[in-house]
């Protein structure tokens, strides 16, 4: 049945089984966020007939639909993206913000627009903070995050977590330490020479970067601006070992 649908390009319900879909099919998807109160949307959404997207309808009463309103940063509600994957995660989905009317027709031109390649895909990112640091460590979203690495007058040191992420905080607090031992003048590293951040790596997503586990550790060096990945213990002892070898 679930094949039949997609082949027919109507609209179909959320589910475990249409978010493989997502991964599998190699289609981008359309899909509506809603409430049960918005059902004149709904009924717009569902006029829409396109064979080369998957048309999806996610109710917020869902768990695993409000799992993923959190990881897409939808604030308000019904809202509509598209979705373009490229890997086996949700943080590999490339996504575009539908921000008109939910008409029928807005949605057609909408979806004429992107089959055209006149839209982009947004930048997956929270909000630029106003503290910037936080025990020493910059705090880096995808808005600014080239801002940061990029710099060449220094090296990044670029620290991935995730909320659920057991490992990450004793991480972070080794990190914490590597920099106030470098900030200190206790190691060879000059405090000009290299700069500490963190991202939240579920709620902003990095072009040409994928994350594969949390916690994760990358350097971008002054001179060469390709990340590098760190491999090594955890403890602040093996990450300034590691970081004083690149340096040389």
């Amino acid at each position: 049945m679930l094949l039949f649908l997609i082949q027919v390009a109507q609209a179909i319900t959320f589910s475990r089984e249409v978010a493989s879909q997502i991964f599998e099919s190699g289609k981008p998807a359309l899909i509506l966020f809603y409430e049960n109160s918005h059902q004149d949307q709904l009924n717009e959404f569902k006029k829409v007939k396109n064979d080369q997207l998957l048309l999806i309808e996610a109710n917020n009463s869902d768990k695993s639909v409000n799992k993923l309103i959190q990881i897409l940063q939808i604030h308000q509600l019904p809202a509509i993206k598209l979705l373009k994957c490229d890997g086996n995660t949700w943080q590999d989905v490339q996504t575009i913000n539908y921000d008109d009317q939910i008409l029928n027709e807005k949605l057609n031109k909408f979806i004429s627009r992107y089959q055209d390649g006149q839209l982009f895909y947004d930048i997956q990112s929270e909000d630029v903070p106003g503290r910037q640091m936080d025990e020493g460590i910059e705090i880096v979203v995808g808005h600014n995050y080239d801002e940061h690495v990029q710099d060449t007058n220094r090296h990044y040191l670029i620290y991935f977590y995730s909320q659920d992420c057991d490992l990450c905080s004793s991480m972070l607090q080794n990190l914490v330490r590597l920099n106030n031992q470098i900030r200190t003048g206790k190691t060879s590293i000059k405090p000009n020479q290299l700069k500490i951040g963190k991202i939240n790596g579920e709620l902003n997503k990095i072009h040409g970067l994928k994350i594969n586990k949390y916690p994760s550790l990358y350097l971008y060096k002054m001179d060469d601006k390709t990340p590098i990945e760190y491999k090594g213990d955890r403890t602040t002892e093996g990450m300034l070992m590691w970081i004083e070898n690149m340096n040389k």
